[in-house]
């Protein structure tokens, strides 16, 4: 919802107006004079959220990932031309023949900004206690029976079964057992905060984090790899991405990783602005209530979105090119699968993929025995196609396509019934326990998931049985997939992998696990006169402009552009003291009415 307040300024309010401005300028976190780094290059990040904490343990947004993937290195990190597994804290590794034992070289150049080098120890203690303990990182060491640490520059890893995440797939940051091993379990699984600076292995460590404000991180003094270019990365914390993408235009900072589909075209339009279509592997889904009897006793929904045909029918009555041309902006692209396009070494396409047709799916329902009433919803033995609908009130595009669905299914005599919850409320229905059993409480909702960047694993157990109870939300079980996902798991040979991965590809499409709408790429911009050399990776050429989450290369790459090009840019304070300036003098000579709008903005985690 967009709000618009005419505000009507006298020639003296405006002055005052205008000096609060420059204030507000001089107190700014993103000055050059209070950057804490001798007033060396800056690069400013723009962000509507940030994270709650800095603990890896406890920590649950998306943005920690953001911060953590340039303080710390994962036992193998990925390659951001492709995205295929490279050198880490391990420069090397072996597979044993039984493929269930994986021997790391670490590499010797590898240390802690406090000093120590980093050592086997620290990467057995990150597996065995973060891999364990962390609320995000649990589920990766699933498999291992046992980390040998020989010397300190060799890993053993030995699993129960093959496990082709061990290489490629380990997302689990290795952190400094010196620091993070003298607390108790008890401690870094609650409230601990750890100290600044924020020991890692990462070309920059976090100095400050001041929540709601700032993020502050500085090259690490300890590391040996590629130097980069700025003296100081600073995220900046704004209200909302209005306040957020404003900033971007007024120079306050430099660039904006994710910008509202919303206003992506607009800014593109300004002027020493460049904006960026990123894929990621993430997408939006229409999930069903499936939970079984057995795992789900107590589950309260609408009996009939457990019918195939109902499913199906649903999936060929929506328009998804509709849904993302309205509301997505255009700016994602339908999806076909539950793995989205983005894992090409893995990912083909469904033999089913529901191209929009309300004829078929109003034949279907016909053959099913549903009867149409007109207006009115079908019905058969006492049921009726009607069912809730809920999406988070904190995306636009999820409650513009929860409505547009709503108004397609009535074409096939299927209502939705659009509730537009929060995010909070979305999360206590689709956890809901009874007697310590899953009793999911809904019928359908429209959220969105985010996958590893390499190994598709993790999106593919969302439809395992295992999973209810944990990270499945929409509570499908298949014997066939779960058999199938625990045997992918353990194929390192990529092509064998892949045909795997395709029968429960088609398992999930034959069943509607899910609908996924969408595939959703990042939207990016930042300003030209501020940064340079911006090569998109992650992959390579059509990738990502900093490899958030992924990658700190592409980051090490970037440079000032007034370095780039040798001469100097203004600042961002300075384009707004400009501006402060221009307000005082135009106030000098005539009143001015401004306008000013508030947009309440989506928040920029993927949950899971």
């Amino acid at each position: 919802m967009t709000m618009t307040m005419p505000i009507q300024r006298t020639r003296l309010a405006l002055v005052v107006a205008a000096v609060v401005l420059v204030a507000a300028w001089l107190a700014a976190p993103g000055r050059a004079q209070d950057d804490g780094a001798g007033g060396g290059s800056v690069l400013r990040i723009g962000w509507a959220q940030d994270p709650q904490t800095l603990n890896p343990f406890v920590g649950l947004d998306e943005e920690n990932f953001n911060v953590w993937s340039l303080n710390y290195d994962l036992l193998v990190n990925f390659d951001p031309e492709d995205l295929t597994p490279a050198p880490g804290i391990a420069e090397s590794w072996e597979v044993s023949e039984d493929r269930r034992t994986v021997t790391f070289q670490l590499d010797p150049d590898k240390y802690w900004s406090d000093g120590p080098q980093v050592t086997s120890k620290d990467v057995k203690y990150s597996l065995e206690t973060l891999g364990s303990e962390g609320d995000i990182f649990s589920g990766y060491t699933d498999e291992i029976t046992s980390i040998k640490t020989p010397d300190d520059e060799t890993v053993v890893i030995t699993t129960k079964e093959p496990d082709a995440r061990i290489v490629g797939g380990l997302f689990v940051y290795v952190l400094p057992e010196h620091v993070w091993g003298k607390e108790s379990i008890d401690d870094i699984t609650g409230s601990f905060q750890p100290e600044l600076p924020l020991v890692g292995s990462g070309p920059y460590v976090v100095t400050e984090f001041s929540r709601g404000r700032i993020i502050r991180m500085e090259p690490n003094q300890e590391w040996r790899g590629e130097q980069p270019n700025f003296d100081e990365i600073q995220y900046v914390k704004y209200g909302n991405q209005d306040g957020v993408e404003r900033a971007l235009t007024l120079g306050e900072v430099d660039m904006v990783v994710e910008v509202e589909a919303s206003t992506f075209g607009r800014i593109a339009e300004e002027p020493n602005i460049e904006t960026k279509t990123s894929p990621q592997p993430a997408y939006s889904q229409l999930a069903f209530n499936l939970c079984p009897e057995k795992e789900c006793p107590d589950a309260v929904f609408n009996p009939a979105i457990q019918e195939l045909d109902v499913r199906q029918a649903i999936a060929y009555g929506i328009d998804r090119e509709r849904i993302n041309a309205i509301a997505a902006k255009g700016t994602s692209f339908v999806a076909n699968s539950i793995l989205p396009t983005w894992y090409r070494s893995f990912y083909t396409e469904p033999e089913q993929t529901y191209p929009f047709d309300p004829e078929l799916a109003n034949q279907i329902l016909d053959d099913a025995g549903w009867v149409s009433n007109g207006d009115e919803p079908r019905t058969k033995d006492g049921e009726e196609l009607s069912f809730d609908l809920y999406a988070r009130n904190e995306s636009p595009y999820h409650t513009q396509a929860a409505k547009l669905i709503a108004e397609m299914g009535r074409e096939i005599g299927v209502e939705f019934n659009v509730r537009i919850v929060s995010t909070d409320k979305l999360t206590e229905l689709t956890i809901r326990k009874v007697d310590g059993k899953p009793a999911p409480e809904f019928d359908t909702f429209i959220w969105g998931w985010g996958g590893d960047p390499y190994d598709p694993s993790f999106l593919l157990s969302l439809h395992t049985t295992n999973e209810i109870g944990s990270f499945s939300d929409g509570f499908f079980s298949n014997p066939e997939y779960d058999a199938l996902y625990e045997e992918q798991r353990g194929v390192f040979d990529v092509a064998e992998r892949k045909e795997i991965i395709a029968e429960m590809l088609n398992i999930a499409a034959d069943n509607v696990a899910y609908l996924v709408l969408t595939e959703d790429p990042n939207l990016q911009a930042w300003r030209t006169d501020r940064v340079a050399n911006i090569e998109p990776l992650c992959p390579a050429e059509d990738g990502d402009i900093i490899c958030e989450q992924v990658s700190y290369e592409p980051v090490l790459a970037l440079e000032p552009a007034s370095a780039a090009a040798g001469t100097t840019t203004e600042t961002g304070g300075d384009a707004v003291l400009a501006l402060a300036a221009a307000g005082i003098a135009g106030a000098l000579a005539y009143a001015l009415g401004l306008r000013r709008g508030r947009r309440e903005n989506e928040p920029l985690e993927l949950e899971g």
